[in-house]
């Protein structure tokens, strides 16, 4: 008599009512299991027949599907579950605060960036505990492409008021967008964040240190004639 018992090799797969049907709980335990082996055509089409696996937290660390199918790279899987929740859904955080944008962010991922933000540019300024945006993390990992991305879709929500961008651009220990670019030795991006917050030059720290004085203890800014060039020109703005 064959067993009952389903092999963990080959995971079994929930009918289409057996979905339907499932309350939170099992919905999670359900989610967590089919993204843990990478079965993201499943993960969407359990978001597509049960809303209770929109908004569910499946791992201990407050990570939704969404956010791991992030990490994960799958940006096919992704556009499409970004297009069946609501921006509520996709505002949830985990522990540390991150929504699936903080990840893509820190990625530099400007596909999935592009998927969740450009309908829903607010998220761009979602806070995680220590005070960072998902611009501000393209910024400490030195992901400038999904920076630029990002500051174009959220800055012209501030409207008549520029200012406000500047208010989404510090964390807890008062470091800026540029204070993480220059210590990540990100000097290009450091350029550009220049010219797009002009202001952050006179920022200071939670130590009292401004992007200036951080960029004076760099050696690594002068190993080639390339970046002097370009460690002279942010001097050159940082002090005027």
């Amino acid at each position: 008599m064959a067993s009952t018992v389903h092999s963990e090799a080959v995971p079994y797969i929930m009918d289409d009512n057996e979905i339907k049907s499932m309350d939170t709980e099992k919905i999670k335990k359900y989610l967590f299991r089919i993204a843990m082996q990478s079965k993201w055509e499943e993960v969407v089409r359990t978001y597509t027949l049960n809303q209770n696996a929109h908004g569910a937290k499946i791992t201990k660390s407050g990570d939704t599907a969404l956010h791991i199918a992030v990490s994960d790279g799958q940006e096919k899987s992704v556009e499409e579950l970004v297009k069946l929740i609501t921006v509520k859904e996709l505002e949830i955080k985990n522990e540390r605060g991150n929504t699936p944008l903080h990840v893509a962010a820190w990625m530099g991922n400007e596909t999935m960036c592009s998927s969740i933000a450009n309908d829903h540019p607010s998220l761009v300024g979602a806070q995680n505990v220590d005070n960072e945006t998902p611009l501000f993390l393209a910024a400490v990992y030195g992901k400038k492409d999904a920076f630029l991305l990002m500051h174009h879709i959220y800055t012209p929500t501030f409207g008549d008021d520029p200012q406000k961008r500047y208010n989404y651009c510090r964390r807890n220990d008062g470091d800026t967008i540029l204070h993480c670019a220059i210590s990540g030795d990100y000097f290009d991006l450091a350029f550009q964040i220049i010219h797009l917050y002009e202001d952050l030059v006179n920022y200071v720290n939670a130590q009292g240190f401004s992007p200036l004085h951080l960029l004076a203890t760099k050696p690594s800014a002068f190993k080639s004639g390339s970046q002097l060039g370009l460690f002279q020109k942010i001097i050159y703005y940082c002090e005027y």
